[in-house]
């Protein structure tokens, strides 16, 4: 073969590489393009994901907010008092009776002269009649500043809290009496465990305060 034609040869084989590797190079500017393309749309998908999972966190925050503020409007204590309603309680927060108003709170409580104490199995029944007067749904009776509701009458004081006064599963004690259910439920139920009755001159002189706190205690009191 003579020099021109090798020359010729080589020419065309270097041609050749050259335009494989334009090809070659082409593809690898393609294949470099495609990926970051997708490492784009992927970065974007990853993007839109956390974005909706941290909206899906948001409106669960939001969600159990609400429902805590929700729940505690509707179970209380305190329940706020719906708009309408007259008398003392309006523009305050209800809570049930002191628990010296209870046969078992009795123990501690403090001895006044006028008591109004919830005969057992009687409190959820007083604490649904608080949260009727919140509701707007007792009777306010302003000449005997009471609220009437479920045949029971309660009176609010200044901070919002309610104390009952009459009706079906209440019972009225006066300072003796609510004094003999303070021993009686101090003893635990048993009279002979109170050296008071026999040498306290309250007590000696009114043996049915004695009998009466007995009953209430015992749950066998009928009015």
């Amino acid at each position: 073969m003579a020099d021109g034609e090798i020359s010729a040869v080589f020419k065309a084989l270097a041609r050749q590489m050259a335009e494989a590797m334009e090809r070659a190079a082409g593809k690898m500017a393609a294949v470099s393009e495609e990926t970051a393309e997708r490492a784009a749309a992927g970065g974007k998908s990853l993007e839109e994901t956390d974005a909706a999972v941290a909206k899906r966190f948001d409106d669960i925050r939001t969600e159990e907010t609400g429902g805590e503020r929700i729940a505690a409007e509707t179970t209380g204590p305190p329940w706020p008092v719906s708009d309408g309603v007259t008398g003392p309680a309006r523009g305050k927060d209800l809570r049930p009776p002191n628990n010296r108003h209870t046969v078992a709170g009795a123990r501690s409580g403090q001895v006044r002269g006028d008591n109004t104490v919830i005969l057992r199995g009687n409190e959820q029944a007083v604490r649904d009649d608080v949260r009727e007067i919140a509701a707007g749904n007792a009777e306010w009776d302003d000449a005997a500043a009471v609220y009437r509701v479920n045949e029971r009458s309660y009176r609010v004081e200044p901070q919002g809290t309610v104390f009952p006064v009459s009706g079906p599963g209440l019972v009225y004690l006066d300072r003796n009496e609510y004094a003999a259910l303070k021993e009686i439920a101090k003893a635990r139920g048993d009279p002979a465990q109170v050296p008071a009755f026999t040498q306290n001159p309250r007590f000696t002189s009114n043996p049915d305060a004695i009998t009466k706190a007995k009953a209430i205690y015992d749950g066998t009191y009928l009015g």
